[in-house]
């Protein structure tokens, strides 16, 4: 069994579905701290001024150390509209624009009060629409309370798996040696980004998988090949 972890982010890019496909059971750690300026409440789409964050505001005066799974988006602003309009004028004229812009704004439209439930809903339309059919599991769920790769190592091992696959990002900071001792292998991913037409200039990578999504023919087959 293969197991691979990560947080919920929004909109993520290729690469992290290719892992959530390449694997027997994807284990969502929402019980980990929020970073302020990573991947969980932002992502990048392409513009005729090129690529462009599309940002979820969210609470976090006097919340430093909040986990994912408690993270109030900040609904002061209409920032729902700003998004919603910001994808429509810049796909408007992608190949499968009709085929995912209603169901998109439809997950807008829910108002959701935690950025979980926000993310939770993008991540699996994607996963729909790619035809992901790996199940998930939150991690809050599972009762482990240690941390780093300790903590990756248990949820693995509460599974009963044997590998743990992870992204090249991990590098920095995943301890290898750690899992060899408990019996795991460490599975690195091996991802090849497919390039493919696009809408304004030059191909750009590492975007938002929404642009994917908007640029499929739309009777092209799931997969993120």
């Amino acid at each position: 069994m293969r197991v691979t972890i990560h947080q919920p982010d929004f909109l993520p890019w290729l690469g992290f579905f290719d892992r959530w496909k390449n694997s027997d059971l994807y284990i969502i750690l929402d019980d980990v701290q929020f970073l302020r300026r990573g991947w969980h409440h932002r992502d990048k789409i392409k513009t005729k001024d090129g690529a462009r964050w599309l940002t979820v505001p969210v609470t976090k005066k006097g919340r430093y150390e909040q986990l994912i799974r408690d993270v109030e988006i900040d609904n002061s602003t209409d920032w729902r509209t700003k998004h919603i309009k910001t994808i429509e004028v810049n796909y408007k004229k992608a190949p499968n624009f009709n085929g995912c812009f209603g169901k998109i704004e439809a997950i807008y439209g829910k108002n959701h009060s935690l950025l979980i439930d926000l993310n939770m809903d993008l991540l699996r339309f994607i996963a729909e629409e790619l035809k992901i059919t790996t199940p998930v599991k939150f991690s809050s769920d599972c009762g482990i309370e240690t941390a780093s790769t300790q903590k990756l190592i248990d949820l693995v091992r509460a599974e009963g798996a044997a590998e743990y696959l992870t992204g090249i990002g991990s590098g920095d900071y995943l301890d290898e040696s750690l899992f060899e001792k408990a019996g795991i292998s460490v599975v690195w991913q091996e991802f090849s980004h497919p390039v493919y037409k696009q809408l304004h200039g030059e191909f750009l990578p590492m975007l938002s998988s929404l642009d994917y999504l908007m640029m499929r023919d739309r009777d092209a087959q799931g997969g993120t090949e």
